[in-house]
């Protein structure tokens, strides 16, 4: 016989059987070991909870002073990747048309102003676009750049371009051919309906070629050092068809004049209301050009000399294409 039919009858017993609706005072190996994990990782967790882990420390490359006077709250002193920003921008040469400057200097002022408002928007957006790829102040043709932002009035970008490139064809083909004497010298209903362009911008196209023609307006009095910005809007807005809008653009990529502030642009203000978290009194607390016209001035008032890169940098915030970019 096997060694297990000696052993005692008792070891082979089955345990006896509770009635049914009774629950065992004493929990089984099962539920007590899921009891102890249960109470282990509750430990676990305070201890963690209590005693964080340590993070990496940040690199920082602001020295010892300026670190001193940023916690003091000095306006002057940017965040080193603004700082390394601006730096890539000093071996520029002046940027501008009758009025030169420099960009490290614009890009400065628009991020220390107004207790450095703009600085994350400047890190998050990079050098800006606006005097990039521009002509030779010599190679600059006003008369051309003027059709051109006549041509592109309220149309985007794919279709003002190829309005443009047709009424280029109309002309001759080369838009080194676009004077005012070969304007004036064509058909307008047939330049019109040839390039693709409404009956007011043919009219505008006219007028501004006989102002050239009369001598109004030329390259040697929109280039003239001496006149201020509005003087300048104000021989603009004077041609049929050249609103504030227009003449506003003009200023900014055809001059590269510095301190611009197209109030009537949808996406500058659209940006001004992302970037400084204002409510105008459009629909769904859009900024009104001229409801809230006083609104606006005041949010970029601390922004000039350079308010034409603030405009810039209103643009990206709201995710919209500047003119002619």
């Amino acid at each position: 016989p096997s060694s297990a039919a000696v052993l005692p009858r008792r070891v082979f017993a089955r345990a006896p059987r509770r009635s049914p609706g009774t629950i065992s005072r004493r929990p089984s190996l099962q539920r007590r070991g899921l009891l102890w994990c249960i109470m282990a990782s509750m430990a676990t967790r305070s201890r963690s909870l209590s005693t964080p882990r340590p993070r990496p420390t940040p690199v920082n490359t602001e020295t010892p002073a300026a670190k001193k006077r940023r916690a003091q709250g000095a306006d002057d002193v940017l965040d080193p990747r603004c700082e390394e920003l601006i730096a890539s921008l000093a071996s520029m040469p002046p940027v501008g048309r009758a009025q030169r400057f420099r960009l490290s200097d614009a890009v400065r002022h628009v991020a220390v102003a107004d207790g450095r408002r703009l600085e994350k928007v400047v890190i998050n957006c990079g050098a800006p676009t606006l005097y990039s790829n521009v002509e030779d102040t010599e190679d600059v043709d006003t008369f051309r750049s003027l059709c051109r932002i006549v041509v592109g009035q309220q149309l985007a970008g794919a279709a003002a371009k190829t309005i443009w490139a047709r009424f280029v064809t109309s002309l001759g083909g080369d838009a080194s051919l676009i004077t005012p004497e070969a304007v004036l010298a064509s058909d307008m209903e047939a330049l019109r309906s040839s390039a693709g362009l409404s009956n007011a911008k043919a009219r505008s196209i006219f007028d501004l070629a006989a102002h050239y023609e009369r001598g109004d307006l030329s390259d040697a009095v929109l280039l003239d050092p001496s006149l201020s910005a509005a003087e300048l809007y104000a021989k603009l807005t004077a041609v049929k068809g050249i609103g504030p809008w227009s003449a506003h653009m003009y200023q900014m990529f055809g001059l590269l004049q510095p301190d611009i502030f197209p109030t009537g642009d949808l996406g500058v203000r659209n940006g001004i209301k992302e970037a400084f978290g204002l409510r105008g009194a459009g629909k769904n607390g859009a900024l009104d050009e001229k409801r809230d016209k006083e609104k606006l001035e005041a949010a970029m008032a601390p922004f000039a000399p350079y308010r034409s890169l603030a405009a810039w940098y209103m643009w990206r915030c709201a995710d919209t294409p500047s003119f002619l970019e």
